[in-house]
């Protein structure tokens, strides 16, 4: 499935590169090199917007470290331009002021999610994505959880190591599945009411446990948060979601007959909708029922797409 917000990484990892401290050291020294800057998991987009609405993330040259941009600072390398050209990421102070000093009207700080939903596309939001879910791992993992020590940064970004016991930490990634119970043609939808307002619903969805597969998870969620029985299920997408670090595996799930029954500290409401009200549910317009105007998630979450996918095979 194309288009899915924060998939189709752009450049090179160039995995093997991260463990050459040297080699990294003379790219953070070359001017030639891009940098890309965050602020407390958020990151910097071009001042300028194009015809189209959209900004691209801004870039700098390595030479702005120790200039333009305080000394010392985290960065994480992304991997390399099809010309070669090395690509970091960077940790600014969450109190850098970019309106003030040699930045200052060259960009500006986007709320990660807004900018997914708006003017940040493509590749620039899959690097955004990935160096914000690395920035926030390493600000959570700060200490080996094997001693307790304070552990230090490695391989560019993409490791931790425990000076007192040797241990070595990478980021992680946790995989949740995300499911759409479907039955005699209609799709099952919820919302959570810590989570969303009345008048929002989504797919379920739950963290994949340890010794599950993908389908066992679908099939386990579906029965403790709806009571229904899954017959099959069927992989059709997943997205890195960076709020924080979640893969996110989509499932269509035909479920056998039976009467919902909810979890009450999971959901708080569920609904059976056509084709027809599943397809309101994604306009714009919504759709109208209990005196309330219902909508589903947004084209940046995979839930939208995994309606959609329903809705192409209906």
């Amino acid at each position: 499935m194309t288009g899915m917000p924060f998939t189709g990484f752009p450049i090179d990892r160039a995995g093997l590169k991260r463990r050459d401290s040297a080699w990294i050291a003379a790219q953070l020294a070359d001017p030639g090199t891009d940098l890309i800057l965050l602020r407390a998991g958020q990151p910097v987009l071009e001042a300028r917007t194009a015809a189209d609405g959209s900004q691209a993330l801004l870039r700098l040259s390595a030479a702005a470290l120790g200039t333009a941009l305080p000394s010392g600072l985290d960065t994480v390398f992304l991997g390399l331009e099809a010309d070669g050209r090395a690509v970091f990421a960077v940790a600014l102070p969450r109190r850098f002021d970019l309106d003030d000093g040699p930045l200052a009207g060259l960009g500006e700080v986007a709320e990660l999610r807004g900018a997914a939903a708006g003017p940040l596309r493509g590749g620039d939001l899959a690097l955004a994505a990935t160096a914000r879910d690395l920035f926030d791992w390493h600000e959570r993992h700060g200490f080996c959880a094997r001693c307790g020590h304070a552990s230090d940064l490695a391989e560019a970004g993409w490791k931790r190591v425990c000076p007192s016991c040797g241990a070595e930490h990478f980021p992680r990634t946790d995989p949740v599945a995300i499911m759409l119970p479907v039955r005699d043609g209609r799709c099952f939808l919820a919302r959570n009411a810590q989570r969303f307002p009345r008048g929002f619903v989504s797919a379920l969805a739950g963290f994949i446990e340890p010794g599950e597969t993908v389908e066992e998870a679908c099939a386990r969620e579906i029965e403790e948060e709806a009571g229904l029985k899954v017959i099959s299920s069927r992989i059709v997408a997943n997205q890195p979601w960076p709020f924080p670090s979640q893969l996110m595996i989509g499932l269509i799930a035909e479920v056998a007959q039976g009467e919902v029954r909810l979890d009450l500290d999971e959901l708080s409401e569920g609904y059976w909708f056509t084709p027809d009200e599943a397809r309101a549910l994604l306009s714009p317009q919504g759709h109208d029922f209990d005196g309330i105007t219902w909508r589903a998630p947004p084209p940046l979450a995979i839930a939208h797409h995994l309606i959609q996918a329903w809705l192409a095979t209906d």
